[in-house]
């Protein structure tokens, strides 16, 4: 486990699941949780984040896969998005991987599996 608790965007619109990332990960990484890209966006401004959990279907003007975009479009670097879906369709993979989404999962997810890509994530960027 990241032992600096580093930073995670989560960007879910279902309250229950804010909660189950909240559980699972509040204990060893700093969360911040918003429901819409334009929160995520203000979010971005004023924290930076080692990794962006991401659900792909949100409500509001712009979905996950616009969000990705704009991520790796004005911050290269980090946060390091990772794309989850209840969709399990190819081509929501397809679109989330070329969109710049470093891995894709469809919901529900493990906890172990989830905090394994984001320690995945954290190490790539300290190497």
């Amino acid at each position: 486990m990241a032992n600096d608790r580093s930073k995670i965007l989560i960007v879910e619109d279902d309250l229950s699941s804010q909660q189950y990332y909240e559980i699972i990960l509040e204990d060893s990484y700093e969360l911040e949780i918003v429901a819409t890209v334009d929160e995520s966006k203000e979010a971005l401004l004023k924290s930076e984040f080692s990794v962006a959990i991401i659900d792909l279907s949100l409500t509001g003007n712009e979905n996950g896969i616009d969000l990705i975009k704009y991520i790796r479009e004005k911050y290269p670097d980090k946060p390091i998005p990772i794309a989850l879906t209840a969709h399990a369709l190819p081509i929501n993979r397809k679109e989330a991987l070329d969109a710049g989404a470093a891995e894709f999962f469809t919901k529900p997810i493990l906890s172990a599996v989830l905090i394994e890509s984001i320690e995945k994530q954290i190490q790539s960027i300290n190497d």
